[in-house]
């Protein structure tokens, strides 16, 4: 992955001087196209991973795969895309050849897919038969035939258990759709309509991009359309370079742990020399036999998405940004997994554990720097997921996705967001419409977010029930960064937030208490018996409760410095209680008015100080 000279971003033109506006006009026309593609995901998706969780890609590349723009889409999966093109080319360039047409699919996990379920679907971009560019997509199907519904499978102790995997084969050729194929692999998933709906729509997104990349070529050129992806690439490339000289060099090590089966440390050393980043990852634990791990190319993806956050979130994103960045990760291990070791659940477990040691280092190496230290925001890393399954309230099986929102880090410039986490959440009426579930409530957390200054941002919490099920039962699936240390990190004086958890109530007096028309507005009234759920497999009776509650922010700061009045806003929101008002902010607000006595909270704030001196080893924390 190193410097972008011609022959590296795959042209043999001629790189020619672009004018700034043209530059400037062209590069966001070629960014809006993979906008487009985003938008045609959705409109054409059916299912709630595209329509309404964004768990997908849509992103162009050079003729070679070198990632050329990215839309609004998962920074890693346009990294490993970049991948599975390469992958691509390899295998069908000598094989039959790549055609005006054609579209290819990939899934395989150990090539450039990070689990089978995240089905890669690519497809080259000619002008007069020469080839020019690539589109590619990804979205997160809602089966692919593994062990577990969903394809997340705490069970599967290698790759075989986990459902299709696909090297690469020619899904369309020169724009005829195989069906053959087609409905091959449809059919080995328990929800061939959707799956196949699935894959539609990223049909479609393709067809976008090849439309609107040859009318490019029609309308300006070739030679030109090439010339300003190359300064595209360049630029990224010259900027973040001239970022990364601007930091002081250095080492920095953290390491996370995936509270797992099979417990695993991921270890990370950040080496920071002249304008280049190496994180390596030797040390991290070997691979484990529940599908945690992480193939090499999700840990370098999790890696260059950390650096553009941190450094580039402001540039295009494309292959210049790969140039400074090694990625170092041993095989065999948990970070570089080996055949036959399992996947299916590494996305939000290996990858979100990746993601922030990666993300942990850069924030530790800009805190050093005294024109990046501003930049430095607190970590989030609580999420966990839910599958279900089971005969909905219409009589059809359904295979689908509950989540809930994280809150974000907060800044040295503000409060983080509240429910402003990983992804995005589903609708509460579709889901009820749809499957048979029903909420109880959903709110922020009182007291969840990280204490500070400024304060991280409110994680969700939500109960549901079955209704209307005709089975009285569903199946679910537990996964995602369990444990609890899995929430935000507070940082200079900040506080952790509170850690993500799914809790199983069974047995409760639920119905009993809907049926007296009680309002529930916590789990103390429901009873019943609590299972903390790790990474398994579970039941969902017609007397049990399920329990969502997902990470919440760290903080920046003291909170002895945070604005008392800000204090008291939070207060008369309900994102904190009375006591957290006053034994962490120590901040005394009147009864009934919700006024700030600044009397009382200036004496109460000296006290606090006062303790802290007398009991410097004193630990305080979230309630």
């Amino acid at each position: 992955m190193d410097s972008t000279d011609t022959e590296s971003i795959g042209t043999d033109a001629a790189s020619r001087q672009v004018d700034p506006v043209t530059f400037e006009i062209l590069s966001h026309r070629l960014h809006e196209i993979t906008r487009e593609m985003g938008a045609t995901l959705e409109r054409v998706g059916g299912t709630v991973n595209t329509t309404q969780l964004h768990d997908y890609m849509a992103s162009l590349y050079m003729a070679n795969g070198d990632v050329l723009s990215v839309g609004e889409s998962m920074i890693r999966h346009a990294a490993c895309a970049g991948f599975a093109v390469k992958r691509i080319i390899e295998r069908f360039e000598g094989d039959g050849g790549i055609h005006p047409g054609d579209v290819f699919l990939l899934n395989d996990p150990y090539l450039a897919a990070i689990h089978q379920s995240d089905i890669y679907m690519i497809a080259p971009i000619h002008h007069e038969d020469r080839l020019m560019a690539w589109s590619a997509t990804f979205v997160h199907v809602m089966d692919i035939g593994a062990m577990s519904p969903g394809g997340n499978s705490p069970g599967a102790t290698e790759i075989c258990h986990e459902g299709l995997r696909i090297p690469g084969l020619k899904l369309v050729e020169r724009g005829r759709l195989r069906q053959d194929v087609f409905d091959t692999l449809v059919n080995m998933t328990r929800q061939p309509v959707l799956v196949g709906l699935d894959l539609k729509c990223e049909l479609a997104a393709n067809n976008v991009a090849r439309s609107r990349m040859e009318e490019m070529f029609a309308q300006y050129g070739p030679e030109l359309i090439t010339s300003v992806s190359a300064e595209m690439i360049r630029y990224s490339g010259d900027v973040l370079r001239k970022r990364l000289r601007e930091i002081p060099d250095g080492t920095w090590r953290d390491q996370g742990t995936i509270a797992a089966n099979e417990t695993r440390r991921v270890c990370v050393e950040l080496r920071k020399r002249g304008d280049r980043l190496t994180f390596d990852f030797t040390g991290s634990d070997e691979q484990a036999r529940q599908g945690i791990n992480l193939p090499y190319h999700a840990t370098f993806g999790g890696c260059f998405e950390s650096v553009l956050t941190a450094l580039g979130y402001d540039l295009p994103k494309n292959y210049g940004a790969f140039g400074p960045i090694e990625v170092i990760a041993p095989e065999g291990t948990v970070v570089n997994v080996q055949y036959p070791g399992p996947v299916s659940m590494n996305t939000t477990s290996g990858l979100k554990t990746v993601s922030y040691v990666s993300a942990s280092v850069l924030a530790q190496m800009l805190a050093g720097s005294e024109i990046w230290k501003d930049e430095v925001t607190a970590l989030t890393l609580g999420f966990r997921v839910v599958r279900h399954a089971g005969v909905n309230q219409y009589g059809r099986f359904y295979v689908s996705t509950l989540l809930e929102l994280s809150g974000s880090g907060a800044s040295p410039h503000g409060d983080g967001i509240d429910s402003g986490g990983y992804l995005t959440c589903h609708n509460v009426e579709w889901l009820e419409l749809n499957f048979p579930l029903m909420y109880l409530y959903r709110r922020h957390l009182k007291d969840g977010a990280g204490a500070g200054r400024f304060a991280g941002g409110v994680g969700v919490e939500a109960t549901v029930k079955l209704h209307d099920a005709p089975e009285e039962k569903i199946r679910g699936v537990a996964f995602g960064v369990a444990g609890l240390r899995n929430s935000g990190v507070g940082m200079f004086g900040g506080y952790p937030g509170a850690p993500s958890l799914l809790v199983l109530l069974e047995g409760t007096r639920v119905n009993e208490l809907l049926a007296d028309h009680q309002c529930i507005d916590g789990l103390p009234a429901l009873e019943g018996e609590r299972r903390l759920l790790p990474y398994c497999e579970f039941e969902i009776g017609k007397d049990d409760v399920l329990y969502l509650r997902l990470g919440s922010g760290g903080g920046y700061g003291d909170p002895l410095d945070r604005d008392p009045e800000a204090v008291a806003e939070s207060l008369l929101n309900e994102r904190i209680s009375r006591s957290a008002a006053e034994d962490i902010y120590g901040v005394v607000v009147e009864e009934g008015t919700l006024k700030v006595d600044e009397t009382a909270t200036r004496e109460l704030r000296a006290g606090l100080r006062e303790r802290r001196l007398a009991n410097p080893q004193e630990k305080e924390g979230n309630p």
